[in-house]
């Protein structure tokens, strides 16, 4: 009857351990695609402006030194 008990403890400690890599993979998987997103979004703005706006983000990031 002991031994039952250890089992399924030790079984029960094994599935959470399994569910909590997952859990991990997964929260990291959506944490690469939420990024790859934004960084597309950013390419495709930029890609879509026109001179004039392209000329003033430089002129903005001379201003503030970041060049």
């Amino acid at each position: 009857m002991m031994t039952n008990t250890l089992l399924v403890c030790g079984a029960s400690i094994g599935l959470a351990v399994i569910g909590a890599k997952i859990f991990n993979a997964a929260c990291d998987r959506i944490g690469r695609l939420v990024a790859e997103r934004r960084d597309l979004i950013a390419e495709n703005k930029f890609l879509k402006m026109t001179d004039d706006e392209l000329a003033a983000v430089i002129l903005a990031d001379v201003r503030d030194g970041r060049f």
